[in-house]
This record gives structure tokens, sequence and C-alpha cells, in this order.
């Protein structure tokens, strides 16, 4: 259905604010406007009239007719050819319906001395034990003057006219709506992978995920559930009990597992050991997890839970080269790593308290002298030993129970034997207890606890990680900042004065409702020459922002985001392989910019530095907090990328109960065999450079400080440790660096305003401590910070003084080296429904890609024109030579 911008054109009885217009699908061809579109068809050739607003207006004919002429094949063949729903039989009155005929799981009533028609009514149970009943019937929208132009009358539950919207109707749309999410063909199969892959492994087979939806939609597991569709408790045993989940050997198979999430190992330590609350203490809490492990209970930072279910490592791993998934994983960096075992290990030695890291913050005794009196909590599973066996045999009774309690008896041989000694060597020295505690410890370094897999050791020790070497080439660094959730970047960047043929302000204003800022409260900008208005304005929190555009240090990219192809909002829908609005599918697509995976499994920042390094560059790769997948490269090119804390890096086990604990520790995690688990080695090769890298890193950061006050805001303290990063390129012998930072917290659905006005805030706080920082140090010139996000927000507000997901937005790119003062791209020169760009409620079409930004980035950063291919590797998709915008245009290039 047309919306049309003037009123005039509307059927009298219809109300002018109702929204509730509707998308329909055309049998074939459809009238268009030639006005709207350059191949336009004159509205249907003259079959409908041309509106000068735009749009095409028609008269129709409703026009049923009958489906079936014999009785149907199949239940399927009814669900699949009738929509339109009837009454029971017995509703009406006696003798209408008087005859029935039942085949292949359909009844057909027919009414009294009639066969096949219209008014036949089709009973079918779907697969999920439903009851349909339909009439026979088709009803077709044609246009008059060209029957050919036609739909299916589409259902509509709200009404276009003001006296039938009522709540109810609302009501049972809404329903509807639940009905279709819940026995969508594909629900059941999406909770089978996501159970699965929480409790049992992380790429089940496909048979497994089938057998688990049949239980899911059967409602039956053997002889558990209620037979109805939807039962969780068929479908948890199914989980449990199919043979994937229980097969011995498949224990062996080197890519069947997962790994252990943060959360459950403290848990599976605390419960397996038998935690026990200090006599004060009525309940065992563990203090800032979130902040420490990277989870904590009820704390998600995204509806998408703490992991991505679709996370894959990077390419230098087993994992990552299967392409296998490995959700739990994304949480695996170096500062969560070390702060959970230095975490364990308090627990383990002092009991719950803050001692060396612990997991709580009130103070206890930090001696090793089994005085747990003022922890909140300690460890009470301990073997009894009386001495009437020799302690070699005890030794092995101790390691075979601690082995079954916590990796459910999956510990190597080796590892086995390595755990055993230490615990003999701890033994004549300081006693039972403290040598069971040793032995607790180091079995919480292995792969076998942090994963559900066992490891063939080759018993060499993994190569550690080469120190880089500067070859001289001047400090450049590149940093992406996303911005989680996405931003409502219409309101960063919004019209201000415009003396063109209309006034653009106005339009905004108009368009956002209620979600719009006041003129008089936006920061005016330098007047720009190449966009639809000469001065735009930004949101009043963003002052730092305005000051380093007015004083050309910063520039703007207008409606851009991901494109797989330029597009308009009449074939995006064809052109778009990305799955567009939704989070996690959209940030990846920003972060990867390979739409088609010709470079899978890597991400732009990552393909940047392969590029330098293949120029002989040493380059680094940062993430901060978590793992991106955009600092991904391709396998054997440079090492993995490193995730900081953005709190600093903290020492890892600063007092140890061995001298020679690190090197025991490395032994249990030495390289494997081919055949080893996946996982596991993942595992141990992460822990071994982590703990490699940690103390470089903390030698090297404990002398480096700020001169400027950052706030503290979390995205604030990630740029602080890049700036303190950036100060240590000397000792790191780097020649560039690639950092990629994120802020949450803009998914906005409701409260826009308040909330962006403290989220853009402190951006803008962020953004200017940044630039001050790197300003004193004298670098300001040689880095560049560009901003991305997974989508703008729709233009028009959601009635919950909110904006949903949208498309294209308004990002900054700042730096001292940035041209600033410019607006890149086009501004959409018409916000409402009806201009070019825009589809239903303002989701602006993109129109400049990301690729632009980046390939002006990459060659800012010194990667040479040839290797642009392999770094945006769908830049053969944008084949106009104007389409790109030039680095110097971007850049003062040096």
């Amino acid at each position: 259905m047309y919306k049309p911008n003037s009123y005039q054109h509307l059927h009298p009885h219809i109300d002018e604010n109702n929204r509730n217009y509707f998308k329909v699908y055309w049998d074939g061809d459809y009238p268009t406007n030639n006005m709207d579109v350059p191949d336009g068809n004159n509205c249907g050739n003259g079959a409908c009239t041309a509106l000068g607003t735009g749009g095409c207006i028609c008269d129709t004919n409703v026009v049923e007719s009958r489906v079936f002429s014999r009785m149907p094949s199949s239940v399927d063949e009814v669900l699949s050819k009738l929509t339109i729903g009837a009454y029971d039989t017995l509703a009406y009155d006696a003798g209408t319906y008087s005859e029935s005929v039942t085949e292949n799981d359909v009844t057909a009533y027919f009414k009294a001395g009639e066969g096949f028609t219209e008014d036949t009514i089709f009973e079918v149970t779907d697969k999920n034990r439903r009851s349909f009943r339909f009439k026979n019937s088709l009803e077709t929208v044609k246009v008059q003057g060209d029957s050919s132009l036609s739909f299916r009358n589409p259902p509509s539950f709200m009404s276009v006219l003001n006296t039938e919207s009522t709540a109810g109707k609302a009501a049972y749309e809404t329903d509807a709506a639940l009905d279709h999410y819940f026995y969508h063909d594909n629900t059941a199969p999406f909770l089978a992978l996501r159970m699965i892959q929480r409790m049992v492994t992380s790429n089940p087979s496909p048979g497994y995920i089938q057998a688990v939806a049949d239980a899911f939609t059967s409602g039956q597991y053997l002889d558990i559930g209620s037979g109805n569709y939807g039962d969780m408790a068929a479908m948890v045993a199914a989980v449990i009990s199919e043979p994937q989940a229980r097969d011995e050997t498949l224990e062996m198979d080197p890519f069947d597992g997962q790994f252990v999430e943060p959360l459950l190992q403290i848990t599976r330590l605390s419960r397996s050991l038998e935690i026990t609350p200090g006599d004060t203490v009525k309940l065992v809490y563990f203090d800032y997890l979130k902040d420490r492990i990277g989870q904590a209970p009820y704390q998600y930072d995204t509806v998408f839970s703490f992991f991505l279910p679709e996370y894959q490592p990077d390419g230098t791993t087993k994992v990552g080269q299967a392409t296998l998934v490995a959700p739990e994983a994304v949480a695996l960096d170096l500062p969560k790593t070390v702060q959970l075992m230095n975490g364990m290990f308090s627990l383990t030695k002092y009991g719950l308290n803050r001692c060396y890291g612990g997991f709580q913050n009130g103070w206890g005794s930090c001696s090793e002298n089994d005085d747990f009196s003022n922890s909140y909590a300690h460890l009470t599973h301990e073997m009894a030993w009386d001495k009437p066996e020799a302690g070699a045999l005890h030794g092995d009774s101790v390691v075979s129970e601690l082995s079954l309690l916590l990796t459910a008896g999956r510990l190597s041989t080796s590892n086995f034997d390595i755990i055993k000694n230490a615990y003999l060597e701890k033994l004549p020295v300081a006693g039972h207890a403290a040598a069971h505690r040793m032995a607790v410890q180091l079995i919480l370094t292995t792969p076998e606890f942090h994963t559900s897999q066992t490891t063939i050791s080759t018993g060499s020790a993994r190569p550690e990680p080469a120190e880089p070497v500067s070859t001289g080439v001047p400090y450049k660094a590149i940093v992406m900042v996303m911005l989680g959730g996405g931003a409502d970047s219409f309101n960063m960047l919004v019209p201000h004065t415009c003396t063109g043929a209309k006034d653009m302000y106005q339009e905004y204003n108009e368009v956002r409702g209620e979600v719009a800022l006041p003129k008089e409260d936006l920061i005016a900008l330098n007047d720009v020459t190449n966009q639809v208005c000469e001065k735009f304005g930004v949101h009043p929190q963003y002052t730092n922002v305005a000051s380093m555009f007015n004083n050309g240090e910063l520039s703007w990219f207008t409606n851009t985001g991901v494109l797989d192809k330029e597009t308009d909002k009449h074939n995006y829908w064809r052109d778009t392989t990305t799955q567009l609005f939704a989070h996690n599918w959209m940030q990846q697509a920003a972060q990867r910019i390979d739409p088609f995976k010709e470079a899978f499994g890597t991400g732009v920042l990552g393909r940047i530095r392969d590029a330098a390094t293949k120029q002989g560059r040493s380059v680094g790769a940062f993430s901060i907090d978590w793992s991106a997948a955009a600092t991904s490269g391709m396998p054997g090119v440079n090492p993995s990328a490193l995730i900081l804390n953005r709190n600093g890096v903290t020492k890892f086990n600063e007092n140890p109960s061995a001298d020679d604990m690190l090197y025991t520790i490395k032994q249990l995690n030495a390289d494997v065999e081919a055949e080893s688990g996946a996982f596991s080695d993942l595992w141990a090769d992460h822990f071994t450079n982590a703990l490699a890298n940690n103390e470089r890193l903390y030698n090297t950061l404990s002398t480096k400080t700020t001169q400027t006050n950052f706030p503290n805001e979390h995205l604030s303290r990630q740029l602080e440790m890049v700036a303190k990063m950036m100060d240590s390129r000397g000792e790191r012998g780097s020649d560039g660096d690639l950092f990629f930072c994120s802020k949450g917290g803009f998914d906005t659905h409701s409260m826009t305003l308040d909330n962006t006005f403290r989220l853009f805030g402190e951006l803008d706080a962020a953004y200017g401590a940044f630039r001050e920082e790197l300003v004193s140090k004298g670098i300001w010139d040689q880095v560049t910070l560009v901003t991305v996000s997974d989508f703008a927000r729709t233009l028009n507000p959601n009635g919950n003084l909110g904006v949903d997901h949208a498309w294209g937005g308004n990002y900054v790119i700042m730096g001292g080296a940035v041209k600033g003062g410019k607006i890149h791209g086009t501004y959409p020169d018409n916000l409402t429904d009806d201009g070019p760009r825009m589809l239903g409620r303002g989701r602006a079409i993109p129109e400049t890609g990301w690729e632009v930004v980046f390939k002006a980035t990459a060659e800012w950063f010194g990667v040479p024109s040839s290797d642009m291919p392999e770094i945006l590797p769908n830049m053969d998709s944008f084949p106009r030579a104007d389409y790109w915008i030039p680095a110097a245009d971007v850049f003062n290039m040096i």
C-alpha cells in the first residue's frame, strides 16, 4: 500500500495520522511512477494515476476464486495454498454443511448439494498438532484497467479507519506474531543448537540438532515430556541423552567438545571442593566478576548473553582453521585469563577474600597458613591422610580424586604424573594440606579443566612468542571505536542552516518528532559546500567534536554503513546478502568488511596489519577488554591480536606456591599431537602466550603514565590504555599499531534523548581526553580514530520515546593528520519515507560503504594501493571511479 505525501488523495474516512499501512507482494510487475525510479512504467502504462508527489494511485477490484477443485494431496498443500480462515461448520444452521470427505489427513466439508466451491471448508492438523480450518478461497486484488497487475489480498489486523483501530485488534495481531515466531520452522533447530552449545558441544552434528529439535516439536523424548509442542523437559532430555552427548569414543574426536565458560569454572571449583561460608557469613558471593572474568549473574552486556554463538577464533588455531565456532572463546583474552587464574588460585590458598586478585573485596589472611577465619568462605574438601600409606600411593589417590571432581576424570596420563610429582615434592616441605592446594592450582591451569576435551602431549614446550623488532618506519596507529547497539547518529549530525530548496532542519524536526533536538541546542559547525545544507550542527554534548571539526582535526562520513554494492530502495533486498538490522551480524559486517567471505575469518584491521607486515613493518594489533573480529588476520602472517584490560596489566600468580610453579604450568600446557583436542590445544596455546605477553606488558606498562585526567568511564579508560600502549611503542619495537575499542548501550529503544545525552557526553569527553593526551605526547599527527556502529536508528520515533534499528548513519574520523572540517559522502536530501534513500520509518540506505572509509585510512597508514583488493575483498562491487573518496581528500598525506 502506497503512503502518499499529500493526504488529499486519501479516502475521506481514513485517519491522516494512522500509520497502519502495509506491504503487499505483487504477483509480477507492479505500477511504478517515472518520478520515483529511472525505469518506471508510467504507473502501469496508464492503468493507474501518477501522483505529483510520487507513487501511483490505482482503482482496484477484489476477485474471489476457488483454489481446490479436488481433494488436496496433503496437509502441507492445504497449508501452503489456503490463507483465509473459516468458522467451525457447527456454527452454521443445521444442514448447511451436510457432507464431508476425509483423504490424506484432510477433511473437506461441503455445502448441501455442492461440490468444491469457494465455500468449501478444509480442516487439517499440522505437524505441531494445531488444528486449522480454511475456506477454499483466494482473494486477489486486481488493478482496474490491467488485471495482470495483482496481489493476494493481504491480512490486516489493524484497520486504517479510526473507529476500528481498537486495542483488541492490536492484541490479536501481537498474539499472531508471537505464534508465528514460536511455531516457525526455524525455532526448534535454532533453540536446539543454542542449548547444545551451552550444555554439550560447540559444533553439534546435523543429526544431533535434528533429534533435539524433534523433541521440542513433539514434546516427547523417550518417556520424558508432556507431548506438547515446545516442551523444554523433552528438549533438555534430548540434549543430554543423545549419543553425541554420551558416547565416550567422541572424547577422542579432536573437534568435538567446548570451552567451559569462566563462571562455570568458578562454580565447579566451589561446589566440587565444598566451599563453606565463614562463621558470620550467610551467603557466599563474589565481587566484580563481570570486570574480572567477563561474566557475572544477570550482568549481560547485550540480549545475546556473554558469547556470540557464531564466534570463530582466528585462523592461527586448529579451531579457526577448521572454521569451527567456539562461543566461549570470545572471552578468552589475556587480562581475563590472568584474573580468572589469580582469583581461583587465591580462593584455593587463602579462601574468599581480596588477596592477590581474589574474588572478594574484603581482607583476609594473605599467608598460606590454613587460617581462613577472616575469609568470607573457603574450600573445605581435602582427602584425609593419617599417614598409614606411602606418600606416593596417597599422591595417586589425591590427584585421581581431584581429576574426577574437576575434570570428570579426563586428566591425561602425562599431566596426571606432572601434578602428582609436584604434590610429592611439596608434601615433605609444607605438609599434606599445602601439597593438596598445590595440586588443585595446577589442575586449574590444565586444558582438561578449561575444556571438555583430553590432551595428547608431545612433551615439548610451546615456543615463546617472538619479540617484535622495529624497522625504523615512522610510527602510525589506527583506532577503531565500535558504538555497540546502533548509535542514533542522526542526532549526532543535524541539518542547521539550509538556504536551498527547502529547510532541512524543519524536515528533520517533523520526521523525528519527539526525539528531535531543538535547533537552538545544536552546536553549529563551520560551513561546508558539498551538502544539501551549508551548515550542520552537532549534539549539544559534542563540544570537543565541534571544536576538532572547526579546527580542522575531525571530519564526518555521512550516511555510511554496511553495503554489499550500490543500491536503492527498490533493489536493496536483492542486492544485499548481509543480514540487515541485526546487532550481531551488522557488528561483524562492520568489523570484517567482507560480505562474501572471500577472506573468511579475518577483519579489516587484521588485513591492514597483514599488508603492512608483508612490507617488512612491525605492527601490533590490540583489542581492549574483548576479542574483536576486526583485528583477526590471515593465518600464518602475524601472531594473534592481544586483548588488554582497560585498567592495566595484572601480574600473574604474584605469590606462587612453589618457585618452579610457572615452569610446571608450562609443562601442563605443552605442545600436543595432531590428534589431540582442538579446543584443549587452543586453551594451552592461548594460556602460554598470555603468560609470556602478560609479563612483557606488565614490565613495559608499569612505567607508563598519562598526563591527562581521563574520565572514569568505560571508553575513556580504554583510550587511556591505548595511549599508554602507543607510548610503549619503542619498548615493543613497533612501527605501527591497530587498536579496537568499544562502548555499548546505544540500543535506545526507549528514552532516546535522555540516554543519548549521557552517552554522547561520555563519548565526547573520551575523544577530548584522548586528543589532549596524544597532543601532549607529540603523536596526535600519527594517529587516526574512526568510529563505526552496527547501524543508525530510525528517524521516526517508536511511540516509547525511543528509536529502533535502521541502517546508514553518520560517523567521525579524527586525528592530527585528518583534513578536517569536511563532511564526506552525501547527507540525505529527503528524510521522509518518500526520500530516494529512505526505507520505512526513516531507515536510511547508506550511500557510502565502509570500504570507502577504510581504503582511505589504509592508504594513510602506508599500505600500497596494490594491496587494497586483499584488504577490501569486495572492492570490485563498486566499479564507479567517483564512488571512492581519495585519501588525499580525507588526510594530509605526508
